[in-house]
């Protein structure tokens, strides 16, 4: 069984990459997109990313509750840049003169290229975490973060919230389930219906969340966690060519956004 938002057992290739190298290129392509700010460039990644979910056998249905959620965070951000940003040559008018009054909000080149950055970049930094959490181990990514010299703590820490996320979703659904079996309404519309839902939903997760917690650092406790500076490992990773080859991609299309950033390639920028 599998969580909407935890690691997805297949047998692919992403799958098979050492998680240290994954780590590294989720960074490079978040560090790379927000150096560079392209639409373009980013629209290219983005579409190398879906094209991966597809390798990896991890459908984007199971991130449809959220799904329309992100897609709606995304146009309205759209909407927003388009609305604000008055700069460059106007195309259009979205509410066109009627009379003597208008018109009212125009939308230009820039603002529309301003829009598509910033939703673009969203989108692909949003994708790639859920593909990289969908196709990375959190044990075998503890044991690799070790192995590069991480503190066996902080490398677990990580695992922890790995873990807890699919768990919380899967707690989140049942407080819900359970109070509205009660009759209470969690619909969201105004403000006060916001707040409702908050406080019938988040404070009985919080509760759980802690109790949780409390167990599992008593259970640590008990097994001794945190005694010996070396562990011992039942499931380990080593690094293969493909792994270092992939790695080497990535620094390198970080180093060529920081170029295109400083205006290095001002022809190659021009396409980009």
């Amino acid at each position: 069984m599998t969580s909407r938002t935890g690691f997805i057992d297949r047998n692919t290739i992403l799958h098979r990459l050492n998680p240290a190298m994954k780590l590294c290129a989720l960074v490079s392509i978040a560090v790379a997109t927000i150096v560079y700010p392209s639409w373009r460039l980013s629209a290219i990644v983005l579409l190398s990313i879906l094209v991966c979910f597809r390798l990896s056998h991890v459908p984007l249905r199971l991130t449809k509750g959220r799904m329309k959620f992100i897609l709606t965070f995304a146009a309205l951000m759209l909407l927003l840049q388009i609305i604000v940003i008055e700069n460059g040559s106007i195309l259009f008018y979205l509410l066109p003169q009627i009379g003597s009054l208008g018109p009212f909000f125009p939308v230009t080149d820039f603002g529309i290229e301003r829009g598509l950055d910033i939703v673009v970049r969203f989108l692909l930094i949003i994708f790639s975490s859920i593909l990289f959490v969908s196709i990375t181990d959190p044990t075998l990514l503890a044991y690799s973060l070790v192995r590069i010299g991480i503190p066996y703590r902080y490398a677990f820490s990580l695992v922890l919230a790995l873990r807890f996320l699919p768990l919380f979703d899967s707690e989140n659904n049942i407080v819900r389930m359970a109070q509205q079996s009660r009759g209470i309404s969690l619909e969201v519309g105004s403000i006060h219906k916001i707040l409702r839902s908050v406080r019938y939903t988040f404070f009985p997760l919080l509760v759980s969340a802690l109790s949780r917690v409390d167990s599992l650092s008593l259970s640590m406790t008990g097994r001794g966690f945190g005694y010996s500076d070396k562990r011992t490992y039942l499931r380990i990773t080593h690094w293969s060519p493909s792994d270092w080859a992939i790695l080497a991609i990535s620094v390198i299309f970080t180093i060529f956004c920081f170029i295109l950033a400083l205006g290095l390639l001002p022809q190659v920028s021009r396409f980009l």
